[in-house]
């Protein structure tokens, strides 16, 4: 397996250990099995406690992927997400929500709030890793920038 990484960045692909995830939950064993799910499948990850710490973190390890709990204590998940999309540097990260709010008022917070995905928790371990599989190959997420009020009820 150690050979598939040159041959990867040979054929123009981004090898997957150059790959930078960034995770923050709150809930330790959630973050831990995320965090352990893409390091085996050769994912550079660091797993953070809170939104805060990502952001304090996010110039020096500089991720192509952030992956964000919604409902995190301080600084929400929504709340990151737009910091991110309002820094240059968080312009072009691949954003992705991994939460037990699933309804379809949630999903439009969560686009409305800058991410590409929404993701139900429990994780599926395939969805997750095709969702980076596929950006990695180019296939970026249509984004919208603006949703009406009146598309968001609570």
């Amino acid at each position: 397996m150690k050979n598939a990484a040159p041959q990867e960045a040979s054929a123009g692909k981004v090898p997957r250990a150059a790959v930078r995830v960034m995770l923050a939950d709150d809930n330790l064993d959630h973050a831990t099995s995320i965090a352990m799910l893409l390091r085996t499948a050769g994912y550079d990850v660091r797993a953070l406690p809170s939104g805060t710490l990502l952001l304090e973190q996010f110039s020096v390890f500089d991720p192509q992927v952030v992956i964000l709990d919604l409902a995190m204590p301080q600084l929400t998940g929504y709340d990151v997400a737009r910091i991110l999309r309002d820094d240059k540097r968080g312009a072009e990260v691949l954003m992705i929500a991994v939460t037990c709010y699933n309804n379809n008022t949630d999903r439009l917070m969560t686009k409305r709030a800058g991410f590409d995905h929404h993701i139900a928790k429990p994780v599926d371990p395939n969805t997750l890793t095709a969702l980076i599989r596929d950006y990695l190959a180019g296939n970026r997420p249509v984004r919208i920038d603006v949703i009406p009020d009146y598309e968001i009820q609570r």
